[in-house]
């Protein structure tokens, strides 16, 4: 099982909401609400890139980038709550035995705050933003998370919530969950299954991977 883990598995949009608004203020603008919906899923120097271009203004990416960084690990050290019924998916995963990997467009900085407040072994690997060359929606971190693993991508079900890392997963090979906060923003699911968060279980889960031989995917 693969998860994502902003807006999939933790309800950490809102503290980046604070973070995004906090680097637009920095930079002397107001981040609008198109923008922060473009930049949900991506990468950190990507997500600073379009937040500069939104406010005109030239500024050095990498260093605007560093501020949000610190900014964002600042909230996340607080305490980042699961989504309602996240938690319960993934203890439910491991006591089923199944290998568990937190694929995330996240740095390894803000993931190390947020592992701090779980209980230890919930994840047999993680794969972090800076830590592959090409971020989502490249299939880079999905494809390196199930070789870390030692299982084929196409044998994975990964649960993602956004448009990028729907796309980086499915490039993958990978059986797509979507769990969104709000299943219309994503239609259809971009080619996933869209599934409420409350209602993915380890059985449900298995039978899409068994349904892929099947000429019907049935929920």
């Amino acid at each position: 099982m693969l998860f994502d883990m902003d807006g999939t598995l933790f309800d950490s949009e809102p503290l980046w909401d604070v973070s995004l608004a906090d680097l637009a203020e920095m930079l002397g603008g107001t981040l609008s609400s198109e923008t922060r919906r473009r930049v949900i899923g991506g990468n950190l120097r990507d997500t600073t890139r379009i937040i500069h271009e939104d406010l005109g203004v030239e500024a050095d990416v990498e260093e605007s980038a560093a501020w949000l960084l610190e900014r964002t690990r600042q909230l996340f050290a607080l305490g980042v709550p699961w989504r309602p019924a996240a938690q319960a998916v993934v203890e439910s995963v491991r006591r089923q035995g199944i290998a568990t990997a937190l694929v995330t467009s996240s740095h390894r900085a803000l993931v190390t705050e947020v592992l701090a407040q779980l209980e230890p072994g919930l994840f047999d690997v993680v794969v972090c933003g800076d830590e592959v060359s090409r971020p989502k929606p490249d299939p880079e971190a999905y494809l390196t998370a199930a070789e870390r693993l030692g299982v084929d991508p196409r044998n994975c079900v990964a649960l993602e919530d956004s448009g990028r890392g729907i796309a980086a997963a499915l490039a993958a090979g990978c059986v797509v969950v979507a769990v969104p906060e709000d299943g219309a923003a994503l239609g259809d699911g971009h080619g996933a299954v869209v599934v409420p968060l409350e209602a993915v279980t380890v059985d449900r889960l298995m039978s899409l991977l068994a349904d892929r031989v099947r000429p019907r995917l049935t929920l």
